[in-house]
């Protein structure tokens, strides 16, 4: 694995750039990571964009809504919410691209940090990732991703808190699991944000910026919960409201999607997830995705828990970094005691991670003209870590993700030959193709 050298210029210490082939890699494992998983938007996930609120309100109903602005009959057919998915798929990559950017410009010659990337990259998580088009996951990977970009370079105090506190609302609305996904990262940037601009304040200044960073977090909560309890549609409701969708989509709606409307989270905890998980082929699913998983997480934890252990911290305020951290990384996993898309959620673990991990360089590592000593001190690039770095993207590109993906399909290996001619079949019939 070839990385970009890091020693200064002898004259005047000045930050050398990554060799190109740095971004380069990253740029290709992303790549063949989409070219791995890449499919067209599935039926479950075309008919979870349809929920509205034309019966009442119901929780993941939001996305829809807005849809219907532009009117059912032409937005609830496929190609339309195929393309939606499309465009809500090109804004993640475009937010992750531009996050993965001004990540890699904290420091163009750490070799720990460029190896973290090519882990992420190289991991089933972003195989995962891209197989999910048109799940609405990616629209608080888009509103994250950004989120983390602004804060970092937010002039205003207390701007951030209110800007966390709509997004932690949209976002519950769209789906009401997206707070266990990524409320978590979104209180780690905020306790960023506190740590490093409330510093040398006046206590009255410092009290206030706790103040506002729980009341955020509890806001996302509250608006899970709401949506969540409020949300659960009575059996009238949700038939009525599949009928009416039924009358404009061209294609067959999941009926099993419609009955997650109705259950309750308790529900899902005490009756359908024993039951689910008592099956020996469901157990085998949810260890063997943690088990291909566990290399590139464990890799990208210890990295940021190390970096962290390295900032010009207190002992309260590194606690606190860590915890949340932690916390961040290991909430999407939670999700298994009330879903059963095991892979998926490995994946946002993955993404969590990293914006953690992005965060904690954007707001205590800010781009250096010079790497001094003090510079260096925050790279983490021994011999042990880039050895484990490489296992953990040997093992990422190797693993076929236990055998299958969605919906029976899976995993494919290069030269791809299955999607480029998937994508001829789909150019030929007019991109009329309903899977």
């Amino acid at each position: 694995m070839a990385l970009s050298d890091t020693s200064s210029s002898a004259g005047d210490g000045a930050q050398k750039a990554p060799a190109v082939h740095v971004p380069f890699l990253v740029a290709l494992l992303f790549a063949v990571a989409m070219l791995k998983g890449l499919r067209m938007p599935s039926l479950w996930a075309t008919t979870h964009m349809t929920f509205n609120y034309s019966h009442g309100f119901v929780r993941r109903g939001l996305f829809g809504q807005v849809l219907r602005i532009f009117g059912e009959e032409r937005v609830y057919r496929y190609n339309s919410l195929f393309l939606c998915a499309a465009i809500l798929f090109l804004l993640a990559a475009l937010a992750l691209f531009l996050l993965i950017r001004r990540t890699l410009a904290s420091d163009r010659g750490d070799r720990g940090l460029q190896a973290a990337l090519l882990v992420l990259a190289a991991s089933p998580g972003v195989v995962f990732l891209v197989h999910e088009i048109g799940y609405l996951d990616y629209a608080g990977i888009v509103g994250v991703s950004f989120f983390i970009l602004w804060a970092s370079r937010a002039r205003r105090l207390f701007s951030i808190f209110y800007v966390a506190i709509p997004m932690s609302i949209v976002l519950a609305l769209i789906h009401e699991s997206m707070i266990v996904m990524f409320a978590p990262t979104l209180l780690f940037v905020m306790v960023c944000h506190g740590v490093t601009r409330g510093a040398g304040r006046p206590r009255r200044t410092c009290v206030l910026l706790v103040t506002h960073t729980v009341l955020a977090a509890t806001a996302a909560l509250a608006a899970s919960w709401i949506a969540g309890v409020w949300g659960t549609a009575s059996a009238e409701q949700i038939r009525a409201l599949q009928e009416s969708i039924a009358r404009h989509a061209n294609f067959p709606l999941r009926g099993d999607g419609f009955d997650a409307l109705g259950r309750s989270l308790r529900a899902n905890l005490l009756e359908v997830l024993p039951t689910h998980w008592s099956q020996p082929v469901n157990r085998n699913y949810l260890i063997t995705s943690l088990g291909v998983s566990l290399p590139g997480l464990a890799f990208l934890g210890s990295y940021g828990f190390r970096l962290l252990g390295r900032l010009s911290l207190d002992k309260r305020a590194r606690w606190l970094l860590t915890s949340i951290f932690l916390a961040a990384t290991v909430s999407p996993l939670l999700l298994n005691f009330i879903g059963w898309d095991s892979a998926r959620w490995n994946a946002i673990a993955f993404l969590a991670c990293f914006f953690c991990l992005a965060a904690t360089r954007l707001f205590f590592l800010a781009p250096q003209a010079a790497i001094d000593t003090e510079g260096k001190r925050h790279r983490i690039e021994d011999t042990p870590t880039l050895t484990f770095a490489a296992a953990a993207i040997v093992t990422g590109l190797c693993t076929s993700y236990y055998g299958y993906l969605f919906d029976g399909y899976v995993v494919q290996w290069f030269p791809f030959v299955g999607q480029f001619e998937s994508a001829i079949e789909l150019v030929k019939g007019g991109f009329a193709t309903i899977p």
